[in-house]
Parts: structure tokens; C-alpha cells; sequence
């Protein structure tokens, strides 16, 4: 029978982390998924907790050499059978009605292609840092910033349109697929805290400051987009977002804290809610190499 959701887990090298992550994925309260765990040349254990998960649980698992985290997805999502999709990863942690909420808010609007929802940041040891809030889905905010980040649920339709990741995006494959999307399906934020996103050095996405606009260049970063997509794209907005990450200390990038309050009162927060929103969002731009800190 045809699963209501489809999962793809990723791993490498975190095999002290990945218990936690199928332990949070088995305990959803949406039981009628499948998962696929496609194990990208771990050296750790990772095959071993694999194989242990696999006496207890019923999933696929997958092994391939290293090929990095694009072509691991690509691997996971071409045995998906789901009508909903979404990957996550192994060193983070899905609340237990996170697909039952997503879920729901795609069969409630079928116009809808993608949904997305707000995290807890947590520590290597699991000690909450607090909740972070994105803000409402704005598609001129998409090509800025990577706003839909790690908590998401999408239909198989999408794929089908849009094909699977682009492994020449080592470090924005995730953002440069919710754009291609975006072009095809609306997109929704759902309010709800759904995710525990861990932050540390080992992360697979922690080095996303120093991504794919930094290595590429903004003339081939912003052509490999343009090329990517059918859209007007906002090439003087990049350019302002380029050169503050490679001239950070231009005096024209000094001081920026009016830009920051502007932001936050733009969200209509509070003020403690919108520290979250504005760090929220700005992790995000991290993680898609258009700004740093």
C-alpha cells in the first residue's frame, strides 16, 4: 500500500546521534510512513545502529559510497512512494505530531505544494536553546534567504515537476529546491514549534557560512540560479547580500542595527519574539552562504 509520507534520512558520521533521530521518527503519531535511510560512506558506526534499528523496525536502508548530501537525498527520494515527502537529518530530532500537523495542512489546501514549520535549537547534549520562529512564507523573502530551513513537508507532485536535488549546490541544494517549488506550488508557514535543530561543529550543515557563494563566486553562483530557474531574478538585491558577505567591515555594512529593528518591526513582533524571528531567519541566510553574521 501506498504510504501517506515518505522519509529520507541521510547519514554520515554521526552514528552517536542517529538513535535519537529514528527513535523521534518512529514515534510519530502519523504511524503510516516509510522511511529510507541511505547511508552516504560512513566510517563510524553507522551501519551497525542501522542494522540494530532494523531488527526492531521496518524501513529501507541504503549504502553508497560518499557522494555528499545532494546525491544521498537524490538516492533516498528515487525509492519514495509517498503522496508527502521530507528528509531530515541525522543529527536532529522530529517532534512526535510533526507529520500529523504538516500532514493535515496539506489536505486542507490543495493549492498548497509545501508547508513548513518553526524549531527548537539544541545543543550536542540536547539542552533546549530556545524556540525560533520563521516568519510567513513571502516569495521575494525565498530568494534571499532559505526561510523554509529543516522542518518541512512537501507533495510528491512537487518532485515530479521540479525533478530531485541539484548536486552542484553542495551547500544550498535545500534552498535552491524550494525555489525551483516555488515556481510551481505555493508555499505555507505553519506556526508550531515541530523540530529540534541541533547545533555544533560537526553538523552536516555547519559549514554553510562559508557555502556556495563564497566558493562559486557571485557571478556563477547568481548564473547557476539564473540558469535554474524560469523567474525574474532580483540580481541587485544579490549583489547587496554578496557584498556583505565578502566586505562585512565596508562602512556601508557598519552598524547595522537600524536595519535589524526595521526588520523585526516589519514582522509586527514583540520584541523578545522578534530577537528569535530575526536570528531565525539570519541562521538561515547562513546556511545558504548569502550572509554572514
Amino acid at each position: 500500500m501506498k504510504p501517506r509520507v515518505s522519509i529520507v534520512l541521510p547519514a554520515y558520521n554521526q552514528a552517536h546521534f542517529l538513535p535519537e533521530a529514528l527513535d523521534s521518527i518512529f514515534a510519530q503519531t502519523c504511524q503510516d510512513f516509510e522511511l529510507i535511510v541511505v547511508n552516504d560512506g560512513s566510517t563510524d558506526d553507522t551501519a551497525e545502529v542501522v542494522a540494530d534499528y532494523q531488527q526492531r523496525h521496518a524501513f529501507t536502508a541504503i549504502e553508497q559510497a560518499n557522494q555528499g548530501l545532494p546525491a544521498a537525498l537524490n538516492t533516498g527520494f528515487k525509492q519514495a512512494g509517498g503522496d508527502y515527502l521530507t528528509w531530515t537529518s541525522s543529527d536532529n530530532i522530529l517532534l512526535p505530531n510533526m507529520l500529523d500537523v504538516l500532514s493535515t495542512a496539506l489536505d486542507q489546501d490543495p493549492a498548497i505544494g509545501l508547508v513548513y514549520a518553526d524549531r527548537y535549537l539544541i545543543t550536542d547534549e540536547g539542552v533546549n536553546l530556545g524556540r525560533f520562529d520563521l516568519p510567513d512564507y513571502d516569495p521575494d523573502l525565498l530568494l534571499h534567504v532559505n526561510l523554509v530551513h529543516c522542518c518541512f513537508l512537501y507533495r510528491s507532485a512537487c518532485m515530479a515537476q521540479v525533478g530531485l536535488y541539484d548536486p552542484e549546490f553542495i551547500y544550498g541544494e535545500d534552498w535552491e529546491y524550494w525555489i525551483r517549488i516555488s515556481q510551481y506550488y505555493a508555499m505555507k508557514h505553519i506556526p508550531a514549534a515541530l523540530y529540534r535543530y541541533r547545533l555544533h561543529e560537526t553538523s552536516m550543515t555547519s559549514e554553510l557560512v562559508r557555502g556556495t557563494a563564497r566558493s562559486m563566486g557571485y557571478q556563477e553562483f547568481s548564473k547557476r540560479l539564473r540558469q535554474r530557474l524560469p523567474v525574474k531574478w532580483y540580481s541587485g538585491k544579490l549583489k547587496w547580500w554578496w557584498l556583505r558577505l565578502t566586505h562585512p567591515r565596508h562602512p556601508a555594512f557598519v552598524g547595522r542595527a537600524d536595519w535589524i529593528r526595521a526588520a523585526a518591526r516589519a514582522a509586527g513582533k514583540e520584541q523578545l519574539s522578534a530577537v528569535g524571528w530575526f536570528i531565525s531567519v539570519a541562521l538561515s541566510a547562513c546556511e545558504t552562504g548569502l550572509w554572514i553574521l
